[in-house]
């Protein structure tokens, strides 16, 4: 327990040390929303699919000068996947600082509860290099933390890591993407897509090769399968201090062979997606962020 109390302290007083003053050009606002999540399996001999479906509720108070406060809440509505999803349970609270340097080196550090029952610090970083080539990277510093069947947390001890390279085809609005890396639960993988983006919806196909080391040896294998994530309206975003709106996006994505502790990464925003990446899309104009959707997203194409 000491060591939870001592990480929160550290996120409070880095926060007081390096937060700034509000000013006209940064109001704050909040922004209350709720999306679904959907998942489903058939690995059940009792009947097709297994599913489970879930309202998750959240907010997002970005207090200026690109600091943010999210949290997520998930609400499970049917629930074939056993007592592990039965409960309300906190999914995500973290607050987040964004730094974009000499207009081109963009970073985001978050610390807090992370998805996938994960809390620690993250670090993300961003390069494009061109208006067509992009380098991305992040590394984390995780523990397991879960409020599903009771509060199970334990030590910060996990590193992970991710890099990777992109590439942005304008011309067909289809992007490429190759990335490597140790996940979270200390498997090594490399993952491959293809992504075409429309206005509203981003679909793609990846393949995943995976190794990893247990008392028995190595084992490797290789995954793939299919993605979309669709943006959902309202696509002009209100000028109001609080906004109360449906999640920005709807993603689902579909495994060959479903395993919950392969190439598996957290979160560190409720509606993070594939499509407009990890940072502020009005900030980091790259890829799909510079086909836009109207409103904060810039005219559409």
């Amino acid at each position: 327990m000491m060591h939870l109390k001592s990480y929160i302290i550290g996120i409070l007083a880095f926060w007081a040390l390096t937060a700034n003053a509000q000013t006209e050009q940064n109001k704050q606002t909040l922004d209350l929303f709720c999306g679904v999540g959907f998942s489903y399996s058939d690995t059940n001999w009792h009947r097709l699919f297994d599913v489970l479906l879930e309202l998750t509720p959240g907010f997002k108070w970005n207090m200026g000068h690109d600091w943010q406060v999210a949290g997520q809440v998930l609400i499970p509505v049917v629930n074939d996947y056993g007592d592990r999803y039965r409960r309300v349970r906190p999914n995500m609270a973290v607050l987040s600082k964004q730094l974009h340097l000499w207009d081109s080196q963009h970073f985001k550090l978050s610390g807090g509860l992370f998805s996938q029952e994960r809390y620690g610090f993250d670090l993300k970083w961003m390069f494009p290099a061109t208006k067509w080539l992009a380098f991305d990277a992040q590394v984390g510093y995780t523990g397991y933390l879960s409020m599903a069947d009771g509060y199970n947390c334990e030590r910060l001890k996990r590193v992970t890591f991710l890099g990777g390279v992109n590439v942005f085809l304008s011309k067909w609005n289809t992007e490429f993407r190759a990335h490597g890396g140790k996940y979270i639960y200390s498997d090594y993988a490399f993952v491959g897509e293809v992504m075409r983006h429309y206005k509203y919806c981003t679909v793609g196909l990846y393949g995943q090769l995976q190794e990893k080391s247990s008392r028995y040896g190595k084992n490797s294998h290789t995954n793939g399968g299919f993605k979309f994530v669709w943006m959902l309206p309202p696509y002009k975003k209100s000028k109001k201090s609080i906004r109360i709106r449906p999640a920005t996006n709807f993603r689902h994505v579909y495994n060959v062979h479903s395993d919950q502790y392969w190439v598996k990464q957290y979160k560190t925003d409720p509606e993070e997606n594939e499509r407009e990446g990890n940072f502020n899309p009005n900030e980091v104009r790259w890829g799909a962020n510079t086909i836009g959707i109207g409103g904060d997203y810039g005219q559409a194409k």
